[in-house]
């Protein structure tokens, strides 16, 4: 995340920080839509543990981690060890050049 605001790098780092909790807890990342993986997170899991949402970032109406720019967060689990994070970023469009990914 070369050359990205300070601010939002944190956030992802907060959020990677969330799922390997959720890792720790559980041996393998959240799965489902970005707001069933909250769900998961928020204490929809068997142990009915809450690990989220991160410090300084919120949720919407319908359950979906907000960037800081009031857009949901998409995530693509990769593996049971890693979590894709994607950005809209400034423009608010998901999939296309200023995405932010981690």
């Amino acid at each position: 995340m070369a050359d990205v605001d300070p601010d939002a790098a944190a956030d992802f780092d907060r959020i990677q920080r969330m799922f390997r909790n959720y890792r720790d807890l559980f041996g393998e990342n959240p799965v489902g839509t970005p707001a069933e993986i909250m769900k998961a997170v928020m204490g929809g899991n068997p142990k009915s543990a809450t690990l989220g949402p991160p410090q300084g970032l919120v949720l919407n109406d319908q359950g979906e981690l907000l960037d800081r720019w009031g857009t949901p967060f998409f995530f693509h689990q990769l593996s049971a060890e890693a979590m894709e994070i994607r950005s809209a970023g400034p423009d608010r469009v998901l999939w296309n050049e200023d995405d932010l990914t981690d």
